[in-house]
C-alpha cells in the first residue's frame, strides 16, 4: 500500500520534431486551443528530464479536462526519431471522444493527413456500437478518435 494518493492527471507529454508544425496540426486542423511557446534550458532542465544539456521549446494543447505538453528538444544534437509501431512495446496513443467522426476525417484530410482507414463500428465491449478511427499527427503519434454509440 502506498503512502500517497494520486489526485488527478495533470498532462501528457509528447516529444515532437517541430513544435510549430505540431501546434498548427492541433490548433488549425483539430481546432484545439494552444498556448504560447516557452524556451526551457539550464541545469535544472537537464536534471528534471534526465537529458544532460537539454534545451527545449514547450507549448500546451488544451483538451477538455486535460492538456498535452508538446516538447521540441533543441539540444542535445544527437536526438533520434522513434519508429515504433502500434504493436511495439513503448508505443502509445491518445484517444479523443468527438461528436462527429465524419467531420473529424474531413478536417484531417483537409489538413493534409490521412486516417488509417474508414471508421470502424466497435463490435463488442463497453463501447459496442460506437465508431473509432486512427490517424497520426505530424510526428507519427497515433490519435484515436471515438464517437459514442447512439
Amino acid at each position: 500500500m502506498t503512502k500517497f494518493k494520486v489526485l488527478k492527471t495533470n498532462h501528457t507529454g509528447m516529444t515532437v520534431s517541430d513544435i510549430d508544425k505540431s501546434l498548427t496540426f492541433y490548433r488549425d486542423v483539430l481546432g484545439l486551443e494552444t498556448t504560447e511557446k516557452t524556451l526551457q534550458s539550464g541545469a535544472v532542465v537537464g536534471q528534471l528530464t534526465g537529458v544532460a544539456g537539454a534545451e527545449l521549446m514547450i507549448a500546451f494543447v488544451n483538451l477538455p479536462g486535460h492538456q498535452i505538453e508538446l516538447l521540441q528538444y533543441l539540444k542535445p544534437a544527437d536526438r533520434k526519431i522513434s519508429e515504433l509501431r502500434n504493436c511495439d512495446t513503448g508505443a502509445s496513443h491518445i484517444a479523443l471522444e468527438v461528436d462527429d467522426i465524419d467531420a473529424v476525417i474531413e478536417a484531417v484530410k483537409a489538413g493534409g493527413f490521412e486516417a488509417f482507414g474508414d471508421p470502424i463500428i466497435v463490435p463488442a465491449g463497453p463501447r459496442k456500437g460506437g465508431k473509432n478511427v486512427y490517424t497520426r499527427d505530424p510526428d507519427g503519434t497515433v490519435i484515436e478518435f471515438q464517437m459514442a454509440p447512439k
